[in-house]
């Protein structure tokens, strides 16, 4: 084998290597969803672990709230849920942080994220 074939063989592997690192805290990402409920239970949020707004339970209890006292709740409850959502993103991807060329990795999942987004944004 020859300097070019093996240099070409290294760039394989770590490519490799990294697309399974994307695949595996891909997943990891996926796997985080977060509900929370109000302090009162008046209502319920679920979030995912960009801390996106998923989904919103109401209760009875909440529409009496009105709407000032409501929309206080929900915001704090939204707060809550995103902040844990946030705390389980950055434990699930300590692992990948701690492997070498990291900040590759982290540049390529962002430029994903902003291609993913732009998208979605577009196909709406």
């Amino acid at each position: 084998m020859n300097y070019l074939d093996e240099w070409n063989e290294k760039q394989r592997a770590s490519v490799e290597h990294w697309r399974r690192k994307d695949r595996e805290l891909r997943q990891a990402l996926a796997r985080i969803v977060v509900r929370v409920s109000s302090r009162g239970g008046e209502l319920g949020v679920t979030v995912d672990a960009e801390g996106k707004v998923t989904d919103i339970r109401l209760t009875p209890q909440a529409l009496r709230l009105g709407e000032a006292r409501l929309a206080h709740v929900l915001l704090d409850t939204v707060a809550r849920a995103q902040s844990d959502a946030q705390r389980q993103a950055q434990v699930a991807t300590a692992p990948f942080m701690a492997d070498s060329g990291a900040d590759t990795v982290l540049r390529f999942a962002r430029e994903l994220l902003t291609e993913d987004t732009s998208q979605s944004q577009r196909d709406r």
